[in-house]
């Protein structure tokens, strides 16, 4: 705030310029904005506007008074400041003017405001001595002896004439009327023409007036900081839209040369081996025909005719066998050069996609950012406003300019405290990579092996599944007495490292659930509180509780999964899902919508995330973008399916639930990408509990294991 000995040459010449004709202002007027325009400036912007109009400076809006120009304030204050400079400039061009007492023009030294004209030394000396004009005093100013550019606001406003009442001109107004807008008015006139009006002493309207707009200042200063920070946000996510486009489209990219050269590969593998069946079947006939034609020679004479006839029959037979395989050749090479094609026209798409989809984010991140703008120039000519009117300590210029500075104030209060919750969302296309270049992917219809999951004792429960980068499986659950276990075992079920981790106190069950983390490390979950990072190789692992991070956690977790950006999400017997990073700090907690009454069981899908209600017996697909989780879809059941029991996903995004069936049997079933569809169902051994996709040389397998018998069955995905 500007103190009382603020300068008149402090004050930047911008301050008195008209944003719209650039020029020193004349007539000024004032919008609700606080931003000033020339009367004749002002009738110009809205000469073709009927009810309102936006400043062109910023963007404000402003409804036209019924008046028109003649209803926005003058700013009295300017004005005379204004009068001050013009005083200035002319008594710089020439001090020979014509004096206002004698009527001769001579060198001038004074200026009395109540004259509004110059004075010479003896008129001056006039106003000094003679008490007709002892009024005219206090507003008299030595120009021989004041330094122009030192004038202060408070000298300035001390020698400016106070306002008169607006209908008795010839009387000082006393009060200030509400009603009219703070209309100066004699004492005459309360009991007169403004009968009935809200007046005020302007003494006291002047301080009640400081009081509000300092008041608004602070809390306008509390967002300052805030403010002044949006513009270098806008910058931050503007910057990560350009890298997060890149680098999706150089993934797209990527990802659609290699699923190309996979199905390329494919097919030139599919192309040998039928050129080897080819190739076998003529050299198995050329053998055929060496016998026959040696047996032929043997009994030329007798069986001529008869060989004869057989190695004609074999040449046709070896004919229609080749064929056969040209075929089949023929429609590899069909079937391969669609697909690659079909990844073309995908990847083509997705581009046009991706592409359109960033020219919105960056409209949308422009118009913030022009807000941002406009709002930072309202507060600057609002605070340097404030700033000129209360260092003039002039009574009547804060009692007329106050108001108006104050209501611009909540309102920019208003427009700073605006929230931009999507903001940070805009970084992200939202155009799915994942979904491209995907096979079609079925379930065999029946296990393709079964074997025992050795080293888990009689009483243990086998409660979580999953596998590791290595091709090494991991299974997790109930222990002997107060302890869970995690097992690293071999696709025959072998152990290779097992550890036993005793339970917290006070918990009085220790079931352990696993998702893979990384290529190396799993993580995991044990009734009621406890997470842990289990290092596969070595058996080392890192362990939290959850009440030990100062959140609150209604406890008992039963479940954890995990997802590209390795977050670790934890759910339990409530709508609570606890996000972790890959060093189990927090980051958030996401509440499921109502429909959901607990997380059993949890699977990243893209953008989706699976969840298994076992209280609600039903799955449901969760949306993971912007601020509120909304449900997309609720999974159809199987024939004969109660409740959701697991779920996991495969590399192609197929989603894969294990569901508990009438008279507690297993169901199996397969969804398609988007959830909505179910592709396939497998019945399964009643005592199954979890499941899990593990990558493979010949491709990915199913795994189902079982938590009594703890057995693991294998059902192989086939893509067409």
């Amino acid at each position: 705030m500007a103190s009382s000995s603020t300068q008149l040459g402090d004050i930047e010449e911008k301050f008195f310029e008209c944003s719209f004709c650039l020029q020193t202002l004349k007539e000024p007027k004032t919008l609700p904005c606080l931003h000033r325009y020339c009367r004749k400036c002002l009738e110009k912007i809205i000469a073709e506007k009927k009810d309102a109009f936006n400043c062109p400076l910023c963007d404000g809006k402003c409804d036209v008074p019924p008046d028109g120009v003649d209803g926005f304030k003058t700013d009295f204050f300017i004005k005379s400041v204004l009068e001050f400079c013009q005083l200035e400039n002319t008594y710089k061009e020439d001090n020979v003017k014509r004096c206002r007492g004698c009527k001769e023009v001579k060198n001038v030294i004074c200026y009395c405001f109540k004259c509004r004209d110059f004075l010479c030394q003896q008129c001056y000396q006039f106003h000094l001595d003679n008490d007709m004009v002892e009024e005219h005093r206090p507003h008299l100013l030595d120009l021989q002896t004041v330094d122009v550019r030192s004038l202060t606001l408070e000298k300035l406003t001390s020698l400016t004439e106070d306002p008169r009442c607006a209908v008795h001109v010839k009387r000082p107004a006393e009060m200030c009327c509400e009603t009219c807008g703070n209309t100066p008015i004699c004492v005459a006139c309360v009991f007169g023409d403004h009968k009935g009006h809200i007046t005020h002493e302007v003494r006291n309207l002047a301080k009640s007036e400081g009081e509000k707009m300092k008041a608004m200042m602070t809390r306008l200063d509390e967002c300052k900081d805030k403010l002044y920070e949006l513009p270098e946000k806008v910058a931050k996510v503007r910057k990560a839209l350009e890298t997060n486009f890149k680098e999706q489209l150089e993934k797209a990219r990527i990802k659609h040369k290699k699923a190309s050269e996979k199905v390329l590969e494919r097919a030139e593998m599919k192309k040998r081996v039928l050129e080897k069946q080819r190739n076998a079947i003529i050299m198995r006939n050329k053998e055929e025909c060496k016998q026959v034609r040696k047996e032929m020679e043997e009994e030329m004479k007798k069986l001529k005719k008869k060989y004869d006839e057989i190695l004609q029959g074999k040449e046709q037979s070896c004919g229609r066998e080749v064929d056969k395989v040209d075929r089949q050749t023929g429609v590899v090479d069909e079937k391969s050069t669609a697909k690659v094609e079909k990844y073309n026209r995908e990847l083509q798409g997705y581009e046009e996609k991706v592409k359109a989809s960033k020219v919105d984010n960056e409209e949308r991140i422009s118009e913030v950012a022009d807000h941002a703008t406009h709002t930072i120039n309202r507060y600057e000519n609002l605070n340097a406003t404030a700033q000129t009117v209360q260092a003039s300590h002039d009574e009547w210029t804060e009692a007329q300019c106050l108001p108006a500075i104050t209501a611009a104030g909540e309102l920019l209060i208003e427009e700073a405290r605006k929230e931009y919750s999507d903001l940070g969302s805009l970084s992200e296309t939202g155009v799915r990579v994942s979904a491209m270049f995907i096979e079609q992917v079925m379930i065999t219809a029946s296990h393709e092996s079964v074997v025992d999951i050795k080293g888990i004792r009689r009483g243990w429960e086998v409660n979580g599944i999953t596998s590791s980068g290595d091709g090494h499986i991991i299974v997790t659950g109930k222990a002997q007495r107060s302890k869970s276990h995690i097992t690293v075992i071999n696709r025959e079920g072998v152990v290779i490292r097992q550890n036993q981790i005793q339970r917290k106190a006070g918990s009085p069950y220790t079931p352990r659930y696993c998702h893979s983390l990384s290529q190396h490390i799993t993580a995991t979950v044990c009734q009621s509180d406890q997470v842990c990072l289990y290092y596969n190789r070595d058996g080392g692992y890192v362990s939290k509780n959850i009440k030990d991070m100062h959140i609150k956690w209604p406890k008992w977790a039963t479940c954890v999964t995990t997802d590209q950006l390795n977050h670790i999400y934890v759910g339990g017997f409530h709508r609570e899902v606890l996000v972790l990073d890959d060093q189990l700090n927090y980051l958030r907690t996401i509440k499921l919508p109502e429909i959901i009454q607990m997380a059993g069981d949890l699977a990243v899908n893209d953008n989706y995330l699976t969840v298994c209600d076992w209280a609600g017996d039903e799955s449901y697909a969760v949306t993971m973008q912007g601020e509120e989780f909304q449900v997309v879809y609720q999974f159809t059941k199987p024939d004969g399916g109660r409740s959701p029991l697991s779920v996991c996903t495969d590399s192609n995004q197929y989603i894969y639930m294990l569901w508990i069936g009438s008279g507690g049997s297993r169901i199996l079933t397969q969804y398609s990408q988007d959830c909505r569809q179910l592709l396939a169902t497998r019945e399964v051994d009643d005592n199954a509990r979890c499941i899990t996709v593990i990558g493979m040389e010949e491709g990915e397998k199913l795994l189902v294991a079982t938590m009594i018998s703890c057995r693991m069955y294998t059902f192989g995905l086939l893509e067409e």
